[in-house]
């Protein structure tokens, strides 16, 4: 409801009605026409009797697109197979997080439909692109393998599942919930796409202080808007400790002599696909 907020206790155990309460924000909070005023995954004080937020918690950090706060990991969920991983748009989200500082874990659903070889082989692969700078959780939903895992390593944590529809975040959540709380749905056979079930954010609670969020599935990704083309170097976390090798401060490591980043990608130190990805990124980006 418009002008309308939700909040759950601090204590709760579970997003019953008894533990929601439906509040107005207090004047002195608001700034006119600001969509930042008060957001999901804010923490606040407010007058249970009055009904009214009091005071809003500065933010760890938040996202523009959904607009949620305070927010521990991002959840990034694509299948090996049906739908295909997409390595770009896997990729665009990991560059959006590291834009927003917020840390991503990659969660492999459907394992179920690749033989063990195959998934072995996908890790490998994955591990040599990019290093230990993700964290994998192979999951599947259908032999309930991996949930366990994943359902410790994100308790009493906030996080978002976001990716490409059909790669079983509705299915996911379900599991995680223990219950059927979220419609599903089957990859087109026609499209190989999935179909969109989540048109809004959702918030779960899993746990006492653990929440997930459903986002919206997507079919393009933006880039981020940037101050300028240089400020895109420090978003590949492969590059940061070879940036001050470079010969020129101003290199954008494309076509600079003595550049440290193409020396490395030749070496192997970093991944070709890493800095191919680099190269299209720098393309693409939107300057503010």
């Amino acid at each position: 409801m418009k002008g309308f907020y939700y909040v759950v206790k601090e204590d709760a155990k579970n997003l019953s009605e008894e533990n929601i309460f439906e509040c107005k924000l207090r004047g002195s909070l608001k700034v006119k026409n600001s969509k930042l005023n008060c957001i999901i995954g804010d923490v606040v004080e407010f007058d249970e009797d009055e009904k009214v937020i009091t005071k809003i918690f500065d933010r760890k950090n938040y996202l523009h697109r959904p607009l949620l706060s305070n927010i521990d990991f991002i959840g990034i969920l694509f299948a090996i197979e049906n739908p295909k991983f997409d390595f770009t748009n896997f990729q665009k989200m990991l560059l959006n997080a590291n834009y927003q500082n917020i840390p991503c874990i990659l969660i492999l659903s459907k394992v179920d439909l690749v033989s063990k070889d195959q998934l072995n082989q996908f890790l490998e692969e994955f591990e040599k692109v990019f290093g230990n700078t993700v964290h994998i959780f192979p999951i599947s939903i259908k032999e309930n393998f991996g949930i366990k895992e994943l359902k410790d390593y994100i308790k009493k944590k906030s996080i978002v599942i976001s990716g490409p529809s059909g790669a079983g975040k509705s299915s996911l959540i379900n599991s995680l919930m223990g219950e059927e709380i979220l419609a599903t749905s089957d990859v087109s056979q026609k499209t190989k796409k999935g179909r969109h079930t989540t048109t809004e954010s959702r918030f779960f609670m899993t746990d006492e202080h653990s929440y997930v969020i459903d986002t919206p599935g997507f079919s393009t990704l933006d880039f981020p808007k940037l101050k300028n083309r240089k400020e895109l170097e420090v978003l590949f976390p492969e590059f940061l400790e070879f940036l001050q090798d470079c010969k020129f401060r101003d290199c954008i490591h494309t076509n600079e002599p003595n550049c440290a980043i193409k020396e490395n990608v030749q070496n192997q130190k970093i991944h070709k696909k890493r800095y191919d990805f680099y190269l299209y990124s720098l393309e693409n980006i939107k300057i503010k």
